[in-house]
């Protein structure tokens, strides 16, 4: 195990969580923002980008294929700049009852197709509520992606909610700005506590601008994983779990979702 080293840089990066499809939430506001914030990505080390905007039951959201639509749009103008990036889609869904069956009736966006999908809760909700909403998710057939796991009151406050998730079969993404500090400390520490215990699957940004703090900065964070922890470990929470699980054909998709 390589702890420590001189590595900076992955060979790739792989961002699951950002919302830079312009005008369909509360990240990009047009096109313009949008290839400002690739520009960023690219500059920051990012080669492939998971699109997930809010789906929120009750709201007005995007379409999968308007998503898809918008994703297209944009391959084009970032084509023209000549920005290079690989762009996926998928939805960040506040968990709500009826949840997987919007899913079954492909009115939400899987990542990449596949049969994992991004779930947030409320930073308030208690564990229980969690624990049975990952519990029925994974019933359904679909494969829980818990976005910025640190946000959860419940999680911070004992880790072992975490290690008991995780043995059900979530998987946990942290934010980038989490990891370097930029949440706070307290964050910080916990964060790197889930980063010891490997309990850590993806890493995202969770960029919603191309100004301020919410930009997709990830070279920061790039560099501090390497420098403090296995470097197997962190090549597989950049782009190696990414690639294996979300971004190749080989993951087995539901029949006729």
């Amino acid at each position: 195990m390589l702890f420590g080293n001189n590595k900076k840089n992955a060979e790739y990066i792989v961002d699951v969580h950002c919302h830079i499809m312009p005008g369909i939430d509360d990240g990009s506001r047009d096109i313009t923002e949008t290839l400002e914030m690739l520009k960023i990505a690219q500059s920051e080390g990012i080669t492939h980008m998971i699109a997930t905007p809010h789906f929120k039951s009750g709201h007005h959201n995007a379409t999968p294929q308007k998503i898809s639509e918008l994703i297209n749009a944009v391959n084009d103008a970032a084509s023209t700049l000549r920005i290079n990036m690989n762009l996926y889609q998928g939805n960040e869904i506040l968990y709500f009852e009826d949840m997987c069956s919007y899913i079954d009736s492909g009115k939400i966006s899987r990542m990449n197709g596949t049969n994992h999908i991004l779930v947030e809760f409320m930073p308030s909700d208690p564990y229980q509520y969690i624990r049975n909403s990952i519990d029925e998710i994974i019933g359904e057939g679909y494969y829980p992606i818990i976005a910025h796991i640190e946000r959860y009151a419940c999680m911070v406050a004992d880790i072992d909610n975490i290690r008991e998730i995780k043995h059900m079969g979530a998987q946990i993404q942290v934010n980038a700005s989490s990891i370097t500090g930029s949440m706070g400390k307290d964050i910080k520490k916990f964060v790197h506590r889930l980063l010891k215990e490997e309990l850590v699957d993806y890493v995202g940004t969770d960029a919603h601008r191309c100004e301020h703090s919410r930009i997709p900065k990830m070279k920061e964070c790039t560099q501090l994983l390497y420098k403090k922890y296995d470097e197997a470990y962190v090549d597989s929470i950049l782009y190696g779990n990414a690639f294996d699980r979300l971004l190749t054909d080989t993951n087995t998709l539901k029949e006729n979702r």
